[in-house]
Protein backbone atom coordinates (compact mmCIF):
# COMPACT_ATOMS: atom_id res chain seq x y z
CA UNK A 1 0.00 0.00 0.00
CA UNK A 2 2.92 2.17 0.90
CA UNK A 3 4.17 2.32 -2.53
CA UNK A 4 1.09 2.73 -4.09
CA UNK A 5 0.92 6.09 -1.81
CA UNK A 6 4.66 6.97 -3.32
CA UNK A 7 3.45 6.67 -6.67
CA UNK A 8 0.50 8.20 -6.36
CA UNK A 9 2.85 11.02 -4.28
CA UNK A 10 5.04 10.93 -7.78
CA UNK A 11 2.09 11.44 -9.72
CA UNK A 12 0.62 14.36 -8.35
CA UNK A 13 4.26 16.15 -8.33
CA UNK A 14 4.64 15.62 -12.13
CA UNK A 15 1.77 16.49 -13.16
CA UNK A 16 1.71 19.37 -11.59
CA UNK A 17 4.70 20.47 -12.49
CA UNK A 18 3.43 20.00 -16.07
CA UNK A 19 0.53 21.97 -15.21
CA UNK A 20 2.44 24.58 -13.97
CA UNK A 21 4.73 24.32 -17.18
CA UNK A 22 2.56 24.71 -20.07
CA UNK A 23 1.30 28.47 -18.91
CA UNK A 24 4.83 29.18 -18.54
CA UNK A 25 5.56 27.60 -22.04
CA UNK A 26 2.94 29.43 -23.08
CA UNK A 27 4.66 32.85 -22.01
CA UNK A 28 7.60 32.28 -23.28
CA UNK A 29 6.15 31.37 -27.27
CA UNK A 30 4.16 34.89 -27.35
CA UNK A 31 7.41 37.25 -26.11
CA UNK A 32 9.87 36.18 -29.34
CA UNK A 33 6.76 36.98 -31.73
CA UNK A 34 7.71 39.14 -34.28
CA UNK A 35 4.77 41.79 -35.75
CA UNK A 36 5.17 41.73 -39.41
CA UNK A 37 2.94 43.80 -41.63
CA UNK A 38 1.85 42.76 -44.72
CA UNK A 39 0.93 44.93 -47.35
CA UNK A 40 -2.32 44.44 -49.07
CA UNK A 41 -3.21 44.76 -52.08
CA UNK A 42 -6.12 47.74 -53.12
CA UNK A 43 -9.54 45.70 -54.82
CA UNK A 44 -9.52 47.37 -58.56
CA UNK A 45 -12.87 49.54 -59.57
CA UNK A 46 -15.49 47.48 -60.84
CA UNK A 47 -15.16 47.51 -64.66
CA UNK A 48 -18.58 48.58 -65.48
CA UNK A 49 -17.62 52.02 -63.31
CA UNK A 50 -14.74 52.84 -65.36
CA UNK A 51 -16.06 51.90 -68.63
CA UNK A 52 -16.42 54.81 -71.04
CA UNK A 53 -19.67 56.18 -71.34
CA UNK A 54 -21.63 55.79 -74.28
CA UNK A 55 -22.61 58.78 -76.94
CA UNK A 56 -25.79 58.63 -78.47
CA UNK A 57 -25.86 58.58 -82.37
CA UNK A 58 -26.90 61.74 -84.24
CA UNK A 59 -28.74 60.84 -87.51
CA UNK A 60 -27.99 63.09 -90.71
CA UNK A 61 -31.53 64.41 -90.66
CA UNK A 62 -32.83 65.68 -87.67
CA UNK A 63 -37.14 66.52 -86.68
CA UNK A 64 -37.74 68.12 -83.78
CA UNK A 65 -39.45 64.84 -81.92
CA UNK A 66 -35.68 63.38 -82.98
CA UNK A 67 -33.42 66.47 -81.47
CA UNK A 68 -35.73 65.59 -78.06
CA UNK A 69 -35.05 61.89 -78.25
CA UNK A 70 -31.41 62.62 -78.53
CA UNK A 71 -31.49 64.79 -75.83
CA UNK A 72 -33.33 62.54 -73.53
CA UNK A 73 -30.90 59.96 -74.35
CA UNK A 74 -28.16 62.30 -73.64
CA UNK A 75 -29.03 63.04 -70.51
CA UNK A 76 -29.45 59.57 -69.61
CA UNK A 77 -25.83 59.08 -70.41
CA UNK A 78 -24.63 62.08 -68.48
CA UNK A 79 -26.92 60.62 -65.13
CA UNK A 80 -25.52 57.09 -65.88
CA UNK A 81 -21.92 58.51 -66.07
CA UNK A 82 -22.98 60.73 -62.72
CA UNK A 83 -23.68 57.86 -61.12
CA UNK A 84 -20.16 56.17 -62.30
CA UNK A 85 -18.15 59.10 -60.95
CA UNK A 86 -20.14 59.03 -57.58
CA UNK A 87 -19.47 55.23 -56.88
CA UNK A 88 -16.42 55.54 -57.80
CA UNK A 89 -15.63 58.46 -55.27
CA UNK A 90 -17.60 56.55 -52.16
CA UNK A 91 -15.19 53.50 -53.19
CA UNK A 92 -11.77 55.76 -52.90
CA UNK A 93 -13.49 57.47 -49.58
CA UNK A 94 -13.90 53.89 -48.03
CA UNK A 95 -10.06 53.02 -48.90
CA UNK A 96 -8.91 56.50 -47.72
CA UNK A 97 -11.07 55.73 -44.28
CA UNK A 98 -9.59 51.92 -44.17
CA UNK A 99 -5.82 53.29 -44.63
CA UNK A 100 -6.40 55.82 -42.03
CA UNK A 101 -7.62 53.43 -39.47
CA UNK A 102 -11.50 55.00 -39.40
CA UNK A 103 -13.21 52.02 -41.29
Amino acid sequence: MSQLRLLSKQCSKTMSALILLCPMMLLVSCASTKEKLVPVQPVPLPPHLIADCSVPVIPTELTYGDVVMLLADSLNELNKCNLDKKAIREIEAERLGAKNGNG
